[in-house]
C-alpha cells in the first residue's frame, strides 16, 4: 500500500510556522485532535511522532482485563515450600 502524501505550504503562525494535516493524513498516521506530538529534525526532513503519556499503576490496574482462562489472583496454585499463605 503506498503512504498518503500530500503537498502543503508552510504558514505564519504567530512567531512560528505551521501546517495543517489533512484529515487522511492525521487519520492514517493516528493522530487525534489535542494529542501531543514531539517534534526531531532528521537527515532529509522532520519528524512527527505521538507522544504517548506513561499511565500510572492505578491507571493500568483499571484498565486491565485477564484474558479469558487467565488466573487473575496473585497466586493462582497451592503453596509450594515454606512461604506462609494468609
Amino acid at each position: 500500500m503506498a503512504p498518503t502524501r500530500s503537498r502543503l505550504a508552510v504558514r505564519r503562525w504567530g512567531n512560528s510556522l505551521g501546517i495543517r494535516l489533512p484529515a487522511a493524513i492525521a487519520r492514517e498516521a493516528r493522530l487525534t485532535e489535542d494529542q501531543a506530538v514531539e517534534l526531531s529534525v532528521v537527515a532529509d526532513g522532520v519528524l512527527i511522532r505521538p507522544v504517548h503519556r506513561r499511565l500510572s499503576l492505578a491507571e493500568r490496574l483499571a484498565a486491565y482485563e485477564p484474558l479469558p482462562g487467565e488466573p487473575t489472583e496473585a497466586m493462582a496454585c497451592k503453596p509450594i515450600g515454606a512461604e506462609v499463605v494468609e
